[in-house]
């Protein structure tokens, strides 16, 4: 999660308030409360503590930033708080909030991934598939694809229905064939799923993330890949069974 995929790191931006120390022999320090950093940012312990020596940090939720020794390396959007002890003594809480770093206009529309839901429960949410696709032995409306026209990038949908009488949802995969928006998918999956790792599926490199920072807690797996287009699978995970 430290080294996600930007190879360039900015500099968080901090929302402070000025406070003056008229204490004798003890840093002066600034209030500083909270802070707004973007994906793959750098918060060092001393911005937020100014004049100690030693700082040890823990943070409430580790998908929103990995830390090493005095340093928060920021992960995924969303709001935690850090935990900080200077000179082993002083002690401080800051709010992290982590916002987007891909602009606006690149945002996509994250499906729903309730995976309870069959294929009634679907259309009853999105309305009629644009198309129900099937294969080999496989009944036609095995998989329905949806067009997503009003998301710039304008990808295809697809969701995948397996188990008893095909009805049960499986997979859902966002598939886009635009290389602008393409490119930066990845960035937009980095930014809301903890990355665990690559490996390959069949001859495709994948990169996975998981909807938690540790795998016991994970309910769903997000995988990235490109393959006849830029493609994000979601699927439903249980670690361990």
């Amino acid at each position: 999660m430290k080294k996600c995929f930007l190879a360039v790191m900015a500099v968080a931006t901090l929302v402070m308030v000025g406070c003056k120390n008229d204490k004798k022999n003890e840093p002066e320090q600034k209030d500083i409360k909270e802070v707004v950093a973007q994906f793959n940012d750098t918060i060092v312990m001393s911005t937020l503590m100014p004049g100690y020596t030693t700082y040890t940090v823990t943070i409430d939720n580790e998908a929103n930033g990995f830390i090493e020794k005095d340093t928060v390396f920021v992960g995924c959007i969303g709001e935690t708080t850090l935990h900080i002890t200077a000179d082993e003594t002083a002690k401080k809480d800051v709010k992290l909030t982590v916002v987007p770093r891909l602009p606006e206009e690149y945002m996509f529309t994250m499906p729903n991934l309730d995976w309870t839901r069959n294929r009634a429960a679907l259309v009853k949410e999105l309305g009629e598939p644009d198309n129900r696709i099937g294969w080999e032995a496989v009944p036609t409306d095995s998989c329905y694809a949806y067009y997503r026209d009003k998301d710039a990038a304008k990808p295809f949908v697809y969701y995948y229905f397996n188990g008893d009488n095909f009805d049960t949802l499986d997979e859902i995969v966002v598939a886009i064939d635009n290389q602008e928006y393409g490119n930066v998918l990845k960035l937009f999956v980095a930014e809301r799923f903890p990355f665990f790792g690559k490996g390959t599926m069949g001859n495709t490199t994948v990169w996975e993330y998981l909807d938690a920072p540790k795998r016991s807690e994970a309910t769903t797996q997000v995988l990235y890949y490109v393959q006849s287009g830029w493609n994000v699978s979601f699927r439903p995970y249980s670690y361990g069974k």
